[in-house]
């Protein structure tokens, strides 16, 4: 799995998506090709799991930090339920294998935070740096034990093996190559998840411990000789631990239990309105006809166009303001200048706060079916999709009709800025 430096709004809003199509959340199927799924399923398995690395340590970081030194089987676990970071430090300090050195440590507090999450940082003997870290999140949504386990099929640099447990929980072991830029493995990442129904037979939310150990490879000599500090099987312990459950029960009498997440919502919109304007802005060398499978709706139209060159797919949709995906900063990371092959996704802002996102999944020797989607994002937090695959439509999106996309990433960034879309959401 490729690892960039930084993710878009849009990669993180796609993840939210998929991770909620993967928590039970029934999107139209247009929404995002089932190749476009595919694609997206192990950032949002990632993302559901909440694996400790790279972001989430740096969202720890800037929380406030808790040294402490030590480790091993000796050190003393906090008494009672962990509810200062101190405590959650100390908690998990103390399940670890004797003889580790936490060199330094993160945490938030239950009391402060409704995902509460530590982060070591482990002494190791051999080069690049060793991570420890688990978070603690509760999910709501209708249908979410549709989705337990593993998401994702074994491939290259993935394996993925659950169990459910006698309580019906289910324990899930993954191990994850990242690469970087050039394709070489740049960390490693074992993880262990426990996912627990809450307890009442109605319940529409589970409870998930992540427990993650990551390791930076690029500087060892030989990355496939490297035994980690913790195994997978001393994850599951930890994931497995009563004192978890214990912090859930606090976070539950803190902020109650978890409102049930539907989804966002698209915009009351007449989908003539949105056709007769896809039509008006799209390449005049376009045959544009409405997708009989799939009825459009308010907020949404599903489209066949072709330029000759065989048929592509195309849903638009345009999205009321929606929380679950934060406050939208424009200029929080730098521009995207221009578009590069060796790149998947790009970003740009755009006039008056708004920020245009972008990417190419064209198709690949292991996936025939490419998806090229832009987002346009609006200060208030509305968006619109545009989506773009080289099939007929949702009947058999497993089949492609040509090679490319029927328009240009160029086309469908400069489709997408066209401001007649943003006089939609007043």
């Amino acid at each position: 799995m490729r690892n960039d430096d930084h993710t878009t709004p849009f990669e993180q809003e796609l993840g939210a998506l998929l991770r909620q199509t993967g928590g039970g959340f029934e999107p139209d199927p247009a929404r995002l090709t089932e190749a476009g799924l595919r694609r997206g399923r192990a950032r949002v398995f990632r993302r559901r799991a909440g694996v400790m690395g790279g972001a989430a340590a740096v969202a720890l970081l800037s929380v406030g930090a808790v040294q402490l030194t030590g480790g091993g089987s000796g050190t003393p676990v906090a008494d009672g339920v962990p509810q200062s970071r101190e405590d959650m430090v100390e908690t998990l300090s103390g399940m670890l294998p004797g003889g580790i050195e936490i060199l330094a440590s993160e945490a938030t507090s239950p009391l402060g935070a409704e995902e509460p999450g530590i982060y070591l940082q482990l002494g190791d003997s051999t080069p690049g740096d060793a991570t420890l870290g688990v978070m603690i999140h509760r999910w709501a949504m209708e249908g979410w034990e549709d989705s337990l386990g593993c998401m994702v099929p074994d491939s290259d640099g993935y394996r993925c093996a659950e169990e459910e447990l006698p309580d019906g929980s289910v324990l899930t072991r993954t191990r994850e190559d990242w690469l970087g830029e050039d394709e070489e493995l740049e960390s490693r990442h074992w993880m262990a998840m426990l996912e627990v129904p809450d307890g009442n037979a109605d319940a529409s939310w589970s409870r998930t411990v992540t427990v993650g150990f990551e390791k930076e490879m690029t500087d060892l000599d030989d990355p496939d000789g490297y035994q980690p500090l913790i195994d997978q099987d001393q994850l599951a312990e930890i994931a497995t631990a009563p004192v978890w459950q214990e912090v859930f029960d606090l976070l539950d009498e803190t902020y109650g239990t978890p409102d049930i997440d539907t989804g966002p919502e698209l915009i009351d919109v007449a989908p003539e309105v949105l056709r007769d304007l896809f039509r008006s802005l799209a390449p005049g060398r376009l045959d544009i006809t409405e997708d009989v499978q799939q009825p459009s709706g308010p907020g949404e139209i599903y489209l066949v166009v072709d330029d000759g060159q065989g048929p592509g797919y195309v849903s638009v949709m345009l999205w009321e303001p929606y929380d679950i995906y934060g406050p939208y900063e424009p200029g929080w990371e730098d521009p995207v200048e221009e578009w590069e092959e060796d790149e998947y996704c790009g970003s740009e802002p755009l006039a008056d706060g708004v920020r245009l996102d972008y990417c190419d999944l064209g198709p690949s020797a292991d996936d025939p079916v490419g998806v090229w989607t832009v987002s346009l994002y609006l200060p208030d937090g509305a968006s619109m999709d545009i989506t773009v695959s080289n099939t007929a439509g949702i009947d058999d999106p497993d089949a492609p009709t040509r090679s490319d996309s029927p328009l240009t990433m160029d086309e469908l960034r400069e489709l997408a800025s066209a401001p007649e879309w943003r006089d939609l959401f007043r």
